[in-house]
């Protein structure tokens, strides 16, 4: 947990070399928790890990960033839109608190990034759909790493908020193609913003 947050909130960057060594000094433990932190890690797409050379963090191109959002947008709008006719008061009320608590952790990415993860699991879990939830869990988690900079160094999330506060109102109006129409988008400008930030930090391709 405490490396997945390590790397969430940007202080491990997507690339950086995960030596064993240094993370059983760090953390204080022996090598072999570390080594099942990190294969726990890769099962969840934020490390990869390379026989006889090592883990790193896993760094996404902004083609992989494309593929991801794309399908995530199509598939968080579906678990939007289903959610609609089964929405109880229950998941309203935990919808808003979890946006009322990002609110009050703007500045504390890996916080934020655990919230905003919880409140879009908990709006699909409303669906019914296992399957699809399992889906969406997975695309999720192999992103989630890129989220600090589009909190911290692109400054997204007063708009995210926004958007994430028009999402419950559809909600509770019972409006599910407009909370799917809105999550769509959601997740597109999302997607759209990392793949500019990657695309900016890689530089102009080669001719």
């Amino acid at each position: 947990e405490s490396l997945r947050d390590e790397i969430i909130s940007g202080n491990m960057r997507p690339g950086q070399p995960l030596r064993l060594e240094d993370l059983a000094a760090q953390f204080d433990v022996s090598t072999m928790p570390v080594r099942e932190a990190l294969r726990e890690l890769e099962a969840e797409g934020l490390v990869k890990i390379f026989p006889h050379r090592g883990a790193v963090v896993t760094e996404l191109t902004a083609d992989e960033l494309e593929d991801i959002y794309d399908i995530r947008a199509t598939l968080e709008a579906m678990g939007a839109r289903l959610a609609v006719s089964r929405m109880t008061e229950e998941t309203l009320a935990r919808m808003h608190t979890l946006v009322v608590q990002m609110d009050s952790h703007l500045g504390e990415v890996a916080a934020l990034v655990k919230l905003n993860n919880e409140f879009h699991l908990t709006l699909y879990a409303a669906s019914g759909r296992d399957h699809l939830c399992d889906l969406i869990k997975t695309l999720r988690l192999r992103t989630q790493h890129y989220l600090h900079a589009f909190i911290s160094d692109l400054g997204g999330m007063p708009q995210a908020q926004s958007e994430h506060r028009a999402i419950v109102e559809a909600c509770e109006r019972g409006d599910g193609q407009g909370a799917a129409r809105i999550m769509h988008e959601h997740v597109a400008r999302v997607g759209r913003a990392l793949i500019e930030y990657v695309q900016q930090r890689a530089g102009p391709a080669l001719s």
